[in-house]
This record gives structure tokens, sequence and C-alpha cells, in this order.
């Protein structure tokens, strides 16, 4: 009865998780990652959950495909490609407990600046997504858990909520490759791993779809609340999850 309830709450902690991050561009690892922690451990945990992410963020990027930012991909993936291989390593031999609540901390921060007059009148340049790119392949491969960071630098920059969704999934597909691939030299990427990440994949890439119906009828000042308020449970959620 136990293994049926556990197979339950992955199958819907996926479902929602990701249903979010097709409409707010992030969240499905912050729902996902506790279940799928609490019923294979960290160690397949986060893996798992990086075949899941890489299979959502490919059906965001082709379901906003036509709203996408190019420079701004480009110079994310530039800075998130070698810090995402750092994290990698880190992952494989190192606690994550301290740096998990120290990005709590910083997400809170970053909202509460986005609230200030400095921070409302903030805007973001188009270079400034290679140091983006970098914490935030760091973080993903190190944490599992990405999105949160990069949100507030791709609203800053201007961008529509559907060019903010497909732009960061685009950028965040480019992530998972080096992840992947350092997990499978460490011996991390077992059948169950394999079949659990295509499994729950597929279910990430039909709630993407899900995600855009959804996105199409909320209006553009309601989506930056939207944002604004995962980021706040996100930070929390980082806070005592450490």
């Amino acid at each position: 009865m136990e293994e049926v309830l556990k197979i339950i709450a992955v199958l819907v902690a996926t479902t929602i998780g990701f249903t979010i991050a097709g409409v707010a561009g992030f969240g499905g690892g912050i729902i996902a990652l506790p279940v799928l922690i609490w019923v294979f451990g960290i160690r397949e945990a986060i893996p798992i959950l990086a075949f899941s992410q890489a299979l959502s963020t490919i059906s965001r990027v082709g379901l906003h495909r036509q709203e996408l930012h190019w420079p701004v991909a480009r110079c994310f993936v530039l800075g998130a490609i070698p810090f995402s291989v750092l994290g990698s390593l880190l992952f494989v031999s190192m606690d994550t407990a301290v740096l998990v609540r120290i990005l709590g901390m910083m997400m809170l921060l970053f909202v509460v600046y986005t609230r200030l007059p400095i921070g409302r009148n903030f805007r973001m340049n188009t270079w400034g997504f290679i140091p983006v790119g970098a914490g935030t392949g760091f973080c993903s491969a190190f944490l599992g858990i990405p999105g949160p960071f990069s949100a507030v630098f791709y609203l800053a920059y201007g961008l529509s909520a559907s060019a903010y969704i497909g732009t960061s999934a685009l950028g965040m597909a480019m992530i998972q490759a080096p992840k992947l691939i350092i997990f499978g030299t460490s011996d991390l990427l077992t059948l169950r791993v394999l079949l659990m990440g295509v499994s729950l994949g597929a279910i990430a890439a039909g709630s993407a779809y899900l995600g855009r119906i959804i996105l199409r009828r909320i209006p553009e000042h309601v989506f930056h609340k939207i944002i604004t308020t995962m980021l706040l449970i996100s930070g929390v959620v980082f806070l005592i999850r450490g």
C-alpha cells in the first residue's frame, strides 16, 4: 500500500509542478523534488528530475518557439554550461543544505529588491545573462531547482510572458546535457533512474502543454504577480528545506 501511495504522490507532484512551470517558467522542481527525494533518495532524485526537466523544457521551447529571444538565450547558455558542469561535479561529493538556505534567502531578497523604487526601475541588459546563466547552471546541477533564480532578470529585461517562458526553457534545456553526462560518468544513471526520468518526463511534457493553455488566459500584469508570489514561496521552501 505504501508503494502505491508513493507512486501516486510522484505522479501528482510531477503533474502539478510542471503545469505550474508551464505557466510561471519554474516551479516543477520545487514541487516534485521533495517527493522524489522521499521516494528515491537524493542520489536518484536529482538525476530523475534532470531527465524530467529536459523533456519539459524542450516541450516549452516548442510551444513558445515563435517568441524566443535568441540573443538572451545565447548569453545565458554561454554562462550556464561551464557552471553546470562545476555544479554537477560538486553534487557528486558535497552536502547541499547550506547552499539551499543561501539560495532561499537570495530569492527573498530579490523579491524585496524588485518592490523597492530602485528595483522597479532596474533594467537588465543582454550581456548580463552570462552571469545569470552561470548562477542558474550551477544551482540547477547542485540543487536540482534552477528556475526561480533567473526569473527576476528575464522579466527585468522586458520579455513578454510567452517570450520569457520559451527563452528561459531553451536555456534550461541546454543546461541538462552536461548534467546528465556528469551523472552518467559518476554511475548515477541507473536503469531505474533512466526509466523513471523518461516516464516522468513524458508527464512533464504534457503538463507543459496544459500550462501554455492556462498562460494564454492570464493577463500580462497578473502574470508578473504570479511570478512574485512563486518567488516568495520558493524562497520560503528553500529556507525550510535547507
